[in-house]
């Protein structure tokens, strides 16, 4: 087994080390609204449910210059996000917004992406996107300098009708193919569901 000691490590050997192993990672594509109610839209892979209480954690690392990036910046000051998870047809134009752009231009007008109001949020729902998820700032904690894990809570949900299985009341993971992120060897990588797997409920072998 191949062994690497991370007490000692440098920070992107860290991340390097740890984005190859804890795969996949699902990716939050995250509008929020910039000072000049423009729209900003961009994705991120260091990103987790919580579902006691509804709330969803996304971890906000720093530009190169040390300032917080546009999304972070616009979370706290608006206080709101709207986290979508991406579908494969929707791969290219989210790979995009990892780009950094100038200052005001826009990546939905670039991509040719449009949004709509959300219901109980001042950021906008991405129309295109299968899932969004209205979210409201819960609180910030400083993990490192230069390295914060935000809390938002999830206050409403939304799916696109064709992949909600009305009988159980959730979205059926067989009617869409959800977007994850691996590893960025010689990437960067992404990856569909691939072959689903249905089991029988848990059991232990009989002992002897």
């Amino acid at each position: 087994m191949i062994t690497r000691d991370l007490r000692q490590a440098a920070p992107r050997d860290i991340y390097r080390i740890l984005t190859s192993l804890v795969i996949p990672r699902p990716i939050a594509w995250v509008s929020t609204l910039n000072a000049d109610n423009s729209v900003n839209l961009a994705p991120f892979s260091a990103f987790m449910g919580i579902f006691n209480p509804p709330m969803v954690a996304i971890n906000f690392a720093r530009r190169k210059d040390g300032a917080l990036k546009d999304t972070h910046r616009n979370i706290q000051q608006r206080k709101d996000a709207v986290v979508h998870l991406p579908d494969v047809p929707l791969l290219g134009a989210m790979h995009a917004c990892g780009e950094d752009v100038p200052e005001g231009d826009s990546e939905l007008a670039r991509l040719g992406l449009e949004t709509v109001p959300a219901d109980v949020v001042g950021s906008p729902i991405l129309l295109q996107a299968p899932v969004a998820l209205e979210c409201r700032l819960n609180q910030e904690i400083t993990l490192s300098e230069g390295s914060t894990l935000v809390l938002l809570d999830v206050l409403v949900a939304h799916a696109r009708e064709g992949i909600w299985n009305e009988s159980y009341d959730c979205a059926d993971a067989r009617r869409w193919n959800p977007v994850a992120r691996l590893a960025s060897v010689s990437g960067p990588n992404y990856a569909g569901l691939g072959e689903r797997l249905t089991l029988a409920p848990p059991r232990l072998p009989a002992k002897n």
